[in-house]
């Protein structure tokens, strides 16, 4: 009875590791079309959120952007920092943040300095 506890035990947490997302950050092409319909053309900062742990976040910017993900304890901290550009056109960069259980907060700084931003949540 013991040994079959224990299978069941290593079964069901094998299952569980294996439905768990991990946290991942990066700059997209595609986009789904829900998403790109309620992208808001005027907000500098934008997050909209699909399935619950899905993240959209969308920046205009005329300059140049390079972002990078960090963690800080259970904040995921985006980081989005412009470089000079030689035009001012401005263009709209989306990156996709996947999070897992154990980060529940999103910080966004836009260099250096965090900045608040709109959310938008569909299914």
């Amino acid at each position: 009875m013991r040994k079959l506890f224990l299978i069941m035990f290593l079964v069901l947490a094998t299952l569980s590791a294996c439905t768990q997302q991990k946290l991942s950050f990066g700059e997209v092409d595609k986009v789904p079309k829900k998403v790109t319909e309620v992208i808001d053309p005027d907000a500098q900062l934008q997050v909209i959120n699909r399935s619950g742990k899905i993240y959209y976040i969308v920046f205009h910017s005329q300059e140049e952007v390079e972002a990078s993900l960090e963690t800080v304890d259970t904040i995921a901290l985006v980081k989005l920092d412009e470089m000079d550009s030689k035009d001012d056109e401005v263009r709209q960069y989306i990156y996709s943040l996947t999070t897992d259980q154990y980060h529940d907060t999103i910080d966004i700084k836009v260099n250096g300095e965090s900045k608040s931003y709109l959310v938008t949540i569909i299914d």
